[in-house]
């Protein structure tokens, strides 16, 4: 009997070893509207939108798109935030970092404020998310919080958007947050919690079992 459950331990494992480099979508805010030049400035403030994922996983990467001027050259700093909920505005910050594995490509739509950029990125260190707990992705696209370098980098807005519309702080003092009207593109990756994997593992192991024991 032990010799089993560690012949299914191992197996539960392999389940887990293989799903955790196959990140999914986990969370889809919806993709860009180009509505002229309708966004909202990542250079000198933080911008933060809300959602919620339907089960435990560890979110790890995001999917994001901006206009941006022609003649401004964005510094390469990406920045990222998972905060919590306090009362309908981002609260606590659960986790923040810096954007690995970052690509940005041109989508080739042009718009009055510029052309479109699609990003995506891997967080430095997976976060790990309660199913149905209502939580704010932040992002931050410079070094510092310039006041003398806004509206060059915007935030994509997207139409068909969850919950509140997104909120942003001026200087990222995180403490002047303000309803910015509108809802931003963006995705969010993941991968299941490890024990849900596990427990479907062990379950399904289990269930052949069962079958090969029938007379």
């Amino acid at each position: 009997m032990k010799r089993k459950m560690q012949i299914i331990l191992i197996l539960a494992a392999m389940v887990i070893a293989s799903t955790s480099t196959n990140a999914e979508i986990v969370f889809d805010n919806g993709e860009p509207t180009i509505l002229a030049d309708v966004g909202n400035d990542v250079l000198g403030r933080l911008q933060a939108d809300d959602f919620v994922i339907t089960q435990d996983i560890f979110l790890t990467g995001a999917q994001f798109w901006t206009l941006e001027e022609n003649t401004f050259a964005w510094d390469g700093t990406l920045e990222y935030f998972v905060f919590a909920d306090a009362s309908g505005i981002p609260g606590n910050i659960i986790s923040m970092g810096e954007g690995q594995n970052v690509q940005r490509n041109a989508t080739g739509n042009e718009t009055p404020g510029g052309p479109e950029y699609e990003y995506s990125f891997e967080f430095d260190e997976s976060v790990n998310l309660i199913a149905n707990e209502r939580y704010w992705f932040g992002l931050h696209l410079a070094s510092e919080y310039p006041s003398d370098v806004l509206f060059h980098i915007w935030w994509s807005p997207s139409m068909t958007g969850f919950g509140s519309n997104s909120y942003e702080s001026d200087g990222g003092t995180l403490d002047n947050w303000t309803d910015s009207g509108i809802h931003r593109a963006f995705y969010l990756e993941g991968i299941p919690e490890p024990v849900t994997i596990l427990l479907l593992g062990v379950g399904g192991l289990a269930l052949v079992r069962r079958v090969k024991q029938r007379p």
